[in-house]
């Protein structure tokens, strides 16, 4: 497999970027609000929501990514929020 192969999509197109799904929107939304929450327990459970936006998005990355790039970084972000050691 070429490493060009490597970004491209079943119809030979790049697919490295693509408009943002609602798990992605989600995530920055939930990230950002808990950077602005004024106490410990909102910043927690926004956090926490954020966090399962980005294990819901890199799920469905790595089942259904149209190329392989997409479905590495879903497999990646994944293991990065589920390993132990974070």
């Amino acid at each position: 497999m070429a490493i060009s192969n490597f970004f491209r999509d079943r119809n030979g197109r790049i697919r490295i970027f693509e408009v943002p799904n609602l798990p992605v929107l989600a995530w920055a939304g939930f990230g950002a609000a808990s950077m602005m929450a004024l106490t410990p327990r909102y910043r927690d459970l926004l956090g926490n929501l954020s966090r399962g936006s980005l294990i819901i998005w890199a799920l469905l990355e790595t089942a259904r990514g149209r190329s392989p790039f997409r479905r590495t970084m879903g497999a990646a972000a994944l293991a990065r929020e589920v390993l132990p050691g974070r």
